[in-house]
């Protein structure tokens, strides 16, 4: 078994790029609903639409293209900032509330919405990052 200190570094790395992708759905959190003028979580559906498009490009780009990147870069980018980033629990909950507030429109949006979105982008993502990763 490892020495627990050599979980220290990619702790640290995790928790780097997980405190900037909380910070990136925290300001898009705080500013969208200002600019859309509605009570319907765009943020959420928002966040998780790049998200997913992020993580189906830079995977495909970096499976295609040959580019390696190191374990940290990995952990730094998929675990931390685009785990963090991304936010199904925040989905989850937005789902609930709609519910609860027998919100039926909103809560089918919200869920197809975020499902269906999400699987789009992540294939579109991976789409561009093939090809970016042949060129």
């Amino acid at each position: 078994m490892e020495p627990l200190i050599t979980k220290i570094i990619p702790t640290l790395i995790v928790a780097l790029g997980g405190a900037l992708g909380a910070s990136g759905r925290f300001w898009v959190r705080e500013y969208l609903p200002s600019i859309t003028g509605t009570e319907f979580p765009f943020s959420t559906l928002l966040v998780n639409v790049i998200g997913c498009f992020l993580s189906g490009m830079i995977y495909m780009w970096l499976e295609t293209s040959g580019t390696m990147w190191s374990s940290e870069k990995l952990l730094f980018f998929f675990v931390g900032f685009l785990g963090a980033f991304t936010t199904f629990s925040a989905f989850a909950l937005d789902s609930l509330l709609l519910f609860q507030q027998q919100q039926m429109f909103k809560l089918a949006i919200n869920i197809g919405g975020n499902c269906l979105l999400c699987l789009i982008c992540v294939f579109v993502g991976a789409m561009v990052g093939a090809r970016i990763g042949t060129n």
